[in-house]
């Protein structure tokens, strides 16, 4: 089993990607993605050359925030005129449940395929193993999800691993944490958790690799001490399942905002603003989670060496 200690959101600003870097130099952090269409992103790819070995890196797609890496004439559904994303979560669930649904799977197709082709093409010798992510897990929204295996189809690569942010209860269950859920974290839950369901029929038959996903009900504050109480009861459960297990993290802050993707939509600008960020940094940062992440690889070996014996 696989224990991934996760950030997203890699390649925003340089002095905000050097800080998720850090995280994998000095801390737990073991894998990252980086956004493809940022306008920082050669500069924060650079970062990564020097990249540690332990370090996975994949792709963070992007439909909500900043600009298209694709022609805006051939994603007008995503897009305004001048490139730049026009859509939220809950406009491009709209569409996916609209008669133009084949119209938007389309489209993402479009517009995921031309991040993949930046990434790969900055990144090449990832095309074997890529990993791939979706900005505010957007996609598990039906129709990204079809244009998403789509452009996947298209590209020359294969995949080693794809986020499926449909979160379980039960570890929160049994450590008693679901009175401290916010309720917003609560509607999240229950959406993905919808969308997965008419999603995971088309994922049968492709050789992706997933894990056990913790980073919804905890969005905006995955700190130590929460991550701690519940990562005994994921691993266990993950062991059951025969699954490896992601938690994720947004250590990346960013103050000023026009470093931002999109200074305009508040939501995103309050986002990385917001104390989380440096909650989560001191998150994969601490001794706690580190011993904490050691005890469950232990717990992890001893089960698979009495298994062997």
């Amino acid at each position: 089993m696989d224990i991934i200690i996760h950030a997203d959101d890699f390649g925003i600003a340089r002095e905000q990607s050097e800080r998720i870097l850090k995280c994998a130099r000095d801390g737990a952090l073991n894998s990252l993605s980086v956004l493809a269409g940022s306008p920082a992103f050669e500069q924060c790819a650079d970062l990564l050359d020097e990249r540690p070995q332990h370090l996975r890196v994949g792709l963070h797609l992007n439909l909500v925030e900043g600009t298209c890496c694709a022609d805006p004439v051939r994603v007008p559904m995503l897009a305004d005129e001048s490139g730049m994303f026009c859509n939220s979560f809950a406009g491009l669930l709209r569409l996916s449940m609209s008669s133009r649904h084949y119209e938007l799977v389309e489209q993402v197709a479009i517009e995921a395929q031309a991040q993949l082709e930046r990434f790969l093409g900055r990144f090449p010798e990832l095309a074997r193993r890529l990993r791939v992510d979706g900005h505010q897990h957007f996609q598990l929204i039906p129709a990204v999800f079809e244009g998403m295996l789509l452009a996947l189809a298209r590209v020359d690569c294969k995949v080693e691993y794809l986020r499926i942010p449909a979160e379980p209860l039960k570890p929160f269950v049994d450590r008693a944490l679901l009175p401290k859920i916010e309720p917003i974290n609560w509607a999240k839950h229950s959406l993905l958790n919808f969308c997965w369901q008419q999603d995971c029929l088309r994922l049968q038959a492709q050789p992706f690799q997933t894990a056990l996903f913790c980073g919804v009900l905890f969005s905006g504050e995955m700190s130590a001490e929460r991550v701690v109480q519940v990562m005994p009861a994921y691993v266990e459960l993950a062991r059951l399942q025969g699954l490896d297990v992601e938690f994720l993290f947004h250590p990346g802050g960013v103050e000023d905002a026009h470093d931002m993707l999109n200074p305009d939509l508040d939501g995103f600008v309050d986002f990385y603003r917001s104390p989380g960020r440096g909650i989560e940094y001191d998150a994969l940062m601490s001794q706690e989670l580190a011993h904490c992440i050691e005890q469950a690889k232990e717990s992890t070996q001893v089960f698979a060496s009495e298994v062997t014996y």
